[in-house]
């Protein structure tokens, strides 16, 4: 494996030296420059991590650091200074420097770790680089943000079937991208000229839903002064999406299977046949084939609804979309609060990696516009994402919709009735994994995004707990005790 480069811009000869041997002894391959100039034509050609000195014999490092990043601003730039001040230090890192450091006794020391922290900043910086060209190479709905072998290959099967009239039932947890998954049949399909109507079969009260679905009369009931079309009517030639189709009443069921079945149906208070051509997708994140052993669904709706089923994994199964999809929140965050933010530092991007999800790719949106407007400087920091966790509350999934209910124990509370508060059925039981990582997180957010503090409460060493915040967590508990604390 060839060796990190490192380039030195300082015209201090015996400092360069000297920071030349101690680098080269930690295995970097150090390239020198003693002006701007030189500096600039070496960076043409570099990839690795810059030291630069403020002054220069042919101008201002500021300034050279400005021509720097219009070449490559993935370049990471270590300002070193005999001449340091506050509002110097200050003034390099909104620029978007990744670190400065005041020449002195503790130089070298200060400058290893920076190196470190900058070069695992490369290091993501090409991996986000590299995913977000897979993306781009291999995603064909737009929209649905992933570099996941597995989802992936779901998105490859989907291609298969936009151009087909069967129906299709997409099943996955809420937040994992049901509609975008449905909107992308529609646009990608035949019927992507007709239009897209879709129906939260969850949030229409019950008595309105036929009317909503079916249309009706003038007159049909109190306040019906004019014929108004349904859902059904509005898609026709186009795509009508069903969404938590699970949550249908029974009585409802019956007539969507008849529509289903021969395509016609009449509107609330009429005697009129309407026809309707209409491609249906619909998503639950309900079991519907265990609602149908339950007796709340009908089997003969299931099997007219899934001819094509798909399941979209939760975000937790695809950990490898994390980074990407907190990269393109961050863009999309960052235009809309105007700041200028490079990306996520490596330990902030390694915790929120280690997350598990339980909401899914909105849970993420959500905490990168928090950590977003948190953000003082170019990047998103450790801090920024521990603050983001710590405001949103822990939740347990119940065995239903709307069934979560937060988690209240007090210090006191004998453990094992905290984990049967926790998880009250054999269903709710979370694997060792996913304990593991749920644990983690609430002793950083516990302990303020205080890492050392969080390893101490859970016995742990640092060294354990970077493992665990980078997801390197095994079902054993993965500790090693606080040898190495």
């Amino acid at each position: 494996m060839a060796a990190k480069q490192i380039l030195i811009i300082d015209d201090y000869p015996q400092l360069v030296d000297f920071l030349t041997e101690r680098l080269s002894a930690e295995g970097y391959a150090v390239r020198t420059a003693a002006t701007g100039a030189d500096g600039m034509a070496a960076v043409a050609s570099f990839t690795g991590v810059v030291l630069l000195d403020v002054r220069l014999p042919d101008g201002s490092g500021l300034d050279l650091f400005q021509k720097i990043k219009s070449v490559n601003a993935d370049l990471p730039v270590i300002f070193i200074t005999a001449h340091a001040t506050v509002d110097m230090a200050v003034e390099a890192t909104r620029q978007g420097a990744f670190d400065f450091i005041a020449k002195g006794s503790d130089l070298l020391k200060r400058l290893n770790v920076a190196v470190k922290n900058a070069f695992d900043r490369l290091a993501m910086t090409e991996q986000l680089r590299r995913l977000t060209t897979q993306l781009s190479e291999k995603v064909q709905f737009d929209q649905f943000i992933t570099v996941s072998p597995r989802t992936q290959q779901i998105l490859n099967t989907l291609e298969a079937v936009v151009n087909s009239g069967v129906s299709v039932l997409v099943e996955g947890e809420s937040g994992t991208g049901k509609e975008l998954i449905a909107r992308a049949i529609h646009v990608n399909g035949a019927r992507r000229g007709g239009p897209f109507v879709a129906v939260n079969c969850a949030g229409i009260p019950e008595t309105l839903l036929e009317s909503e679905m079916f249309g009706y009369e003038k007159g049909a009931f109190t306040g019906a002064t004019a014929r108004r079309a349904g859902k059904f009517e509005s898609a026709h030639n186009g795509t009508l999406f069903l969404d938590e189709v699970g949550e249908l009443p029974k009585s409802l069921q019956a007539k969507l299977l008849r529509v289903l079945q021969d395509h016609t149906f009449e509107r609330v208070g009429g005697n009129e046949t309407v026809s309707a051509d209409v491609r249906i997708v619909s998503a639950t994140n309900r079991d519907l084939m265990a609602e149908v052993k339950a007796g709340r669904f009908r089997e003969d709706l299931f099997y007219r609804l899934s001819v094509f089923p798909v399941r979209l994994p939760p975000l937790r199964e695809r950990p490898e979309d994390v980074p990407v999809l907190a990269q393109h929140f961050l863009r999309r965050f960052g235009t809309e609060e105007g700041k200028t933010l490079t990306g996520f530092a490596a330990p902030a991007l390694a915790v929120l990696a280690s997350h598990p999800f339980p909401g899914n790719v909105r849970e993420l949106e959500n905490m990168v516009r928090h950590a977003v407007i948190l953000a003082r400087g170019p990047e998103i920091t450790e801090d920024d994402v521990a603050a983001t966790l710590g405001s949103h509350r822990v939740h347990v999934a119940g065995t239903g919709p709307g069934s979560a209910k937060p988690i209240a124990a007090a210090a006191g509370t004998p453990l094992p009735d905290r984990l049967s508060a926790a998880f009250p059925t054999f269903e709710s039981i979370a694997t060792i994994r996913e304990l593991q990582l749920a644990y983690l997180q609430r002793a950083l957010r516990a302990s303020g995004g205080n890492v050392s503090k969080a390893a101490r409460a859970l016995g742990l060493g640092r060294a354990t707990m970077y493992r665990w915040m980078k997801g390197e967590v095994d079902g054993n508990g993965g500790g090693d005790g606080v040898a190495d604390g």
